[in-house]
């Protein structure tokens, strides 16, 4: 197995402090990542996760809203991109639980 480079360490980290219940360690290191890297799904959707988890509905819907786009503008230069499909379907379901 390949190594992580230190991006993939910081979204591994966010993803188990969130799951743990540390959703305000987790918010932080999201925005980090995604401070470095404004074009990274990843971390984007696992922030607006955290958010609501924070209840903090307004900034998850933001982060939710940021992500679609994200995912939007990558399947149109990839249309019928499996993965890309399925994260916009599961974007647009956060999104409308988020209303």
């Amino acid at each position: 197995m390949a190594e992580m480079d230190a991006q993939e360490q910081a979204i591994a980290a966010a993803w188990t402090k969130h799951r743990g219940g540390q959703q305000d360690a987790a918010i932080n290191e999201f925005n980090a990542v995604h401070s470095a890297d404004m074009k990274n799904i990843d971390a984007l959707y696992g922030l607006g996760l955290a958010q609501r988890a924070a209840g903090n509905v307004p900034d998850s819907r933001d982060a939710f809203t940021r992500c679609l786009a994200l995912i939007n503008g990558k399947l149109h230069e990839n249309p019928g991109d499996d993965t890309l499909e399925m994260l916009q379907r599961m974007t647009q379901q956060r999104l409308a639980e988020a209303r």
